[in-house]
């Protein structure tokens, strides 16, 4: 009966706290009342030494009052959790006779079924609670920076007290279990009691790990999805946080978590899952830092005392259907603002119609706004990277983080992180070297990895350098020569040696290892920063390091361009891609074959062509000095390109053209221009792209 008993305190005591936390004004009230009704059922109970946890329940009933709520429930718990551990040959057996009894597979029925009986707070109580867990990661990383912060242990302590709570209320048992136990481990860390050292911290990122995982696993069975067994994993789990508690030096073996915490957050691995690593003789293998050196502090407690007051919660495809009505707005408002009809009217009509397009113009600034996330999380989830990846190569690393705060659209912000994580991976397996390599070359045992994020342009660029051994061209041309991707008598610049990494199943790699190596990836890279509409550079220096660059628009769902109009076709090319537009004189265009090739823009020349030519497009004008040359840019590349003439300069709404045309080259998408005609929205990268072919065909 014991076992039983004590989950059921247990839950009561949780219920309780989550009563507490949303009672308002009726707290205390129901603070008090819960405590005495508390204090007679253990009073009942034929177990010995419950004496002095009721005594300490009706005096906290007694003292308890507005605004010492959570104190008061601290004692009570630190006099039942001390009452638990004198009981402790009883305590194991509690998750291990339930999953005897009933199975493990029952034990996770029960708490679907449990959550299934208020739907809405299920969904609130699995979003609050991957938040939470979100938030524990940064604490940890910088706890493992400054040993012994009582602060980062309470910001740590708070979200698994959170969990355990209300998992607790809605009947939860298995992420309650494994979230006291943690809550635990960190209670005895917070008084002192028991140091938080690299094997504490293991154990606490692992089950956080965990946690992730069983959570989402039971979204996953609430939408009707087959689930996956973590019991033996939670079993395993909590055994590790009980030795850790008891100090027990004993080895135990590793946690394998399922492929489903792969699923559940993005960390250390490739697609089949993260690799389990070993603990580090050393500890701790990289520090997380600020440009400035000191220690990367939680965001938790950054962000949310500032803002928790003025934010709201939201569904993101009540979001996205915001913006994309918006944008329709501003469609809509365009036609009107062009019709002819309009064009005579009054004043008044006239001073409304402007009035409403301002309206129009701010109302679109602020939804886009809303999708506009910081991208902190993202290089946070880097810093427990370089954290895993720096104790299992051996390595140690510091990680330096710059522009947190800098926004880009919540899109971007998603789709960034799988490529980021495997240039991180890369940067560190091959790019820093090892301590002793180091030494020898006079450089400092620790590597140092920077990421940064600035806006310049109208665009973000995110840098990715280490200090490193830097590219080797020689070794990349002579696979490329192997692999017949370049002649061996060849005579190129090492800045387009170096992009031949991005080919398919590219890779100099002398072994194969656990993170990285394969030649997968890096193409894999490019391709999706690509179809962000971004880019990626590279410099490297022989023995000092690598820098990506990579550069990428603030939002995917507008963009900022210049209307061009070839023969009866409308074009919108976005105004980061123009480097400057002009009319040439008839003798600054250099012809080949009668056909215009160059022009002569001040001191350089520059590869010209008709944009008529490009999409088969009639009736435009043939002679560059007849139209409007623009000059598009594309990194160091550059193409002057002839159109009838500007339209004008307009904001537009980025629409897909769909799968049918997603390999058509030169062209990023479609837009609705003002007088409700389609307008191709051009790919300055393709267009540079399309005409270099040319030049090769023709050369």
């Amino acid at each position: 009966m014991r076992p039983e008993f004590i989950l059921q305190v247990d839950a009561d005591l949780s219920r309780l706290a989550c009563s507490v936390m949303v009672g308002g004004d009726t707290a205390v009230d129901a603070l008090k009342s819960g405590l005495r009704h508390l204090a007679g059922v253990l009073a009942m109970a034929p177990f010995d030494g419950l004496a002095a946890v009721i005594d300490t329940m009706m005096r906290a009933a007694d003292v308890a009052e507005a605004g010492n709520e959570q104190e008061t429930l601290a004692r009570v718990d630190a006099a039942w959790d001390a009452w638990k551990a004198g009981n402790e040959s009883t305590t194991p057996a509690v998750a291990a006779s339930e999953a005897t009894s009933s199975g493990s597979d029952a034990r996770v029925e029960d708490d679907v079924e449990a959550l299934r009986m208020d739907p809405e707070l299920s969904g609130m109580f699995i979003v609050e609670a991957l938040d939470h867990l979100g938030t524990i990661e940064a604490s940890v990383l910088a706890l493992e920076a400054a040993p012994g912060d009582v602060k980062l242990l309470n910001d740590i302590f708070r979200p698994f007290h959170t969990v355990k709570g209300n998992s607790g209320a809605l009947g939860v048992r298995t992420v309650q279990e494994l979230a006291h136990r943690v809550e635990n481990l960190l209670d005895l860390g917070r008084s002192g009691k028991l140091a938080i050292g690299a094997r504490e911290t293991d154990v606490i990122l692992k089950s956080v790990d965990l946690l992730t995982a069983m959570i989402t696993d039971l979204q996953h069975r609430l939408n009707g999805d087959p689930g996956q067994d973590l019991e033996a994993a939670r079993l395993e789990m909590m055994t590790l946080v009980d030795a850790a508690i008891a100090q027990d030096d004993t080895d135990e073996p590793p946690v394998v978590l399922p492929n489903l915490v792969a699923e559940a957050r993005a960390d250390v691995g490739g697609a089949d899952g993260r690799p389990d690593l070993p603990p580090s003789p050393d500890g701790y293998g990289g520090q997380v830092v600020r440009s400035g050196g000191a220690p990367t502090p939680p965001a938790l407690k950054r962000r949310a005392d500032d803002t928790a007051a003025a934010s709201v919660k939201i569904d993101t495809r009540k979001l996205d259907s915001l913006v994309d009505m918006v944008g329709e707005l501003v469609i809509v408002q365009s036609i009107i603002h062009e019709d002819p009809a309009l064009q005579a009217v009054d004043e008044r009509l006239t001073r409304n119609l402007a009035q409403l397009r301002r309206i129009t113009s701010d109302l679109q600034r602020n939804a886009m706004a809303m999708r506009m996330v910081p991208i902190r999380q993202t290089f946070q989830k880097m810093a427990r990277l370089v954290r895993d990846l720096s104790k299992h190569s051996g390595k140690q690393v510091d990680l330096v983080l710059s522009g947190e705060d800098t926004e880009l659209d919540r899109k971007v912000v998603e789709d960034i992180n799988d490529p980021l994580m495997h240039m991180v991976r890369n940067s560190i397996d091959h790019g820093i070297e090892d301590g002793a390599t180091r030494q020898s070359r006079g450089k400092s045992a620790t590597g140092r990895l920077t990421l940064k994020a600035y806006h310049q342009g109208g665009a973000i660029v995110i840098e990715i350098e280490d200090d490193g051994g830097g590219l080797n061209t020689e070794r990349i041309r002579q696979k490329a020569i192997a692999q017949g991707l370049i002649d061996a008598n060849a005579q190129l610049d090492p800045s387009v040696i170096h992009q031949l990494i991005f080919r398919p199943g590219f890779s100099t790699a002398q072994q194969v290892t656990e993170i990285s190596g394969r030649g997968v990836g890096m193409d894999v890279v490019r391709r999706n920063i690509e179809a962000l509409r971004g880019r990626i550079e590279i410099q490297s220096r022989p023995g000092e390091g690598t820098v990506f660059t990579i550069r990428l628009p603030l939002t995917l769902a507008i963009v900022d361009g210049l209307v061009l109009r070839s023969g009866e076709q409308r074009f919108v090319l976005p105004t980061f891609a123009i480097r400057e537009s002009l009319r040439p004189l008839p003798d600054h265009v250099h012809t080949v074959h009668g056909q215009p090739r160059m022009v002569q823009v001040r001191n350089s020349l520059i590869p010209l062509v008709r944009l008529a030519e490009l999409f088969g497009i009639e009736d435009a004008v043939e002679n560059a000095w007849e139209g409007v040359v623009v000059v598009i840019e594309d990194e160091d590349d550059h193409v002057a390109v002839i159109v009838d003439e500007l339209v004008g300069k307009q904001e537009v709404v980025i629409k897909s053209l769909g799968d049918a045309f997603s390999t058509v080259r030169g062209v990023a998408g479609g837009a609705i221009l003002g007088d409700g005609r389609v307008g191709l929205i051009l790919d300055a990268h393709g267009i540079v792209a399309m005409m270099q072919g040319r030049e090769a065909k023709a050369a």
